[in-house]
């Protein structure tokens, strides 16, 4: 481990000797704004030179105090600048100050973020995951298997609910699809030899697991909120060993929404920077990480992030409903209650977006009943992160390049249901 090179004591002494040394000169006299605006905004700039680029996990405890001593010189600052409001000096030194301060935040943050999420990795829960994996996930092919045979032999809306769902999952894994007609005017169900092929297909995978089912087991955990576990399978996943290359750009996006449940977003959004805006495809699984971010930061009530999230969402994906319905919160956020109505109301009137009217329907429901502050917003973020996914697989279905995207991704919508019966008496519960 790198040492980590922390504001060194004569940096931190000339900082404030800028404070100390006017009053001795000239008796007791109180620096003016501008000297005291200048010392602490050299107490920030030591800070943030002495702090390492791509901090690790180890140095996070280190970084703490000096992050501390960089807020408290900002929070001065902006006293300072409330009390001397025509004060240009002080003004400059705020500016100057605030993007070393963010940065310092940033980077803290990671760090942090990077600690925890190896205490997470390391507990109890999921080194128990990762040991049983290789007894678990056969057991639950078998079991698909075995409910693609059964609905083979029995009507499948007479099965038992979780079997029907068993099977529909193990066909939409298997990629077994009715064979359509030019006359079929109605959904064509499997036959009996579909099924037989879906169970044998799902017995193949049992033999050779293909990448794609731990890249949908990762995303189901995500779902599911269990965070580790997502993280066991997606280490498992070699992005070179696709069937579709193109599915390799969902681990990035998988990471990002299993960070994001834990509120790990300064990790989330480096692995969002590994997605190129070079495909269509791409751009939307952008758009959908930078969506997931803006609703953390605004569940955070970090409006600066979440603006940014935004901007960098809309200008990707416009039109996508999510981007309207945080856009209203956002507005919410600034007390423009009819504005954000508004907002709401086009998400309401447009297709696109029916999947989410009930969500919108209540949220509108407490903003107009609300009298003074609007209540915060509580949408679960297993809920928003299932919002993100459905809207993923309604764009991509309008296209018939998105046809295996929309598979994949509608494997990881019926797998948590499954999941949650068959997985969880092996390691307990979310980790």
């Amino acid at each position: 481990m790198l040492p980590l090179r922390l504001p060194s004591w004569t940096a931190l002494l000339t900082a404030l000797l800028l404070l100390a040394l006017p009053g001795l000169g000239n008796g007791c006299r109180r620096p003016a704004p501008a000297e005291q605006a200048a010392a602490q905004t050299a107490t920030i700039t030591a800070i943030r030179a002495q702090f390492p680029a791509d901090p690790s996990a180890e140095q996070a405890d280190a970084l703490e105090k000096p992050a501390k001593h960089a807020a408290k010189a900002y929070a001065a600052l902006l006293a300072l600048q409330k009390k001397h409001p025509q004060d240009t000096a002080v003004a400059s030194a705020q500016t100057q100050a605030e993007p070393l301060v963010a940065e310092i935040r940033r980077l803290h943050r990671l760090a942090t973020e990077r600690r925890d999420l190896a205490a997470l990795m390391g507990g109890l829960k999921v080194r128990a995951y990762r040991a049983a994996r290789d007894v678990a996930v056969p057991r639950l092919l078998e079991a698909l298997a075995a409910a693609a045979r059964q609905a083979a032999e029995t009507d499948l809306d007479s099965l038992p609910r979780f079997v029907r769902e068993a099977a529909e999952l193990a066909a939409a894994l298997a990629d077994i699809t009715p064979v359509a007609t030019a006359t079929d005017s109605v959904t064509t169900q499997l036959t009996r030899e579909d099924w037989l092929r879906t169970a044998e297909r799902i017995d193949c995978f049992n033999r050779a697991e293909p990448p794609e089912f731990a890249l949908c087991l990762g995303l189901a955990y995500t779902v599911l909120g269990k965070t580790g576990f997502a993280f066991v399978e997606l280490d498992r996943v070699d992005r070179a060993t696709f069937a579709q290359p193109t599915h390799a750009a969902l681990v990035p996006l998988a990471r990002a929404f299993a960070l994001s449940r834990v509120g790990f977003t300064q990790l989330a959004a480096l692995e969002a920077s590994k997605l190129s805006g070079d495909t269509e495809q791409g751009r939307q699984l952008l758009a959908a990480i930078h969506a997931v971010l803006a609703y953390c930061h605004a569940a955070e009530k970090d409006w600066k992030q979440m603006d940014r999230e935004l901007a960098l969402t809309v200008r990707i994906w416009p039109d996508n409903p999510l981007v309207v319905f945080l856009s209203g919160e956002r507005l919410l956020a600034d007390g423009r209650k009819e504005e954000a109505l508004e907002s709401f109301a086009r998400v309401s009137a447009g297709t696109e977006g029916a999947w989410l009217a009930p969500l919108l329907e209540k949220r509108v429901r407490e903003v107009r009943d609300s009298r003074g502050e609007v209540p915060p917003l509580l949408l679960d973020n297993e809920l928003f992160v299932r919002c993100a996914l459905h809207s993923l697989i309604a764009e991509a279905g309008k296209a018939e390049r998105g046809r295996s995207l929309v598979r994949l991704l509608t494997v990881v919508r019926l797998l948590p249901g499954t999941l949650a019966g068959d997985l969880e008496p092996v390691a307990g519960g979310a980790p």
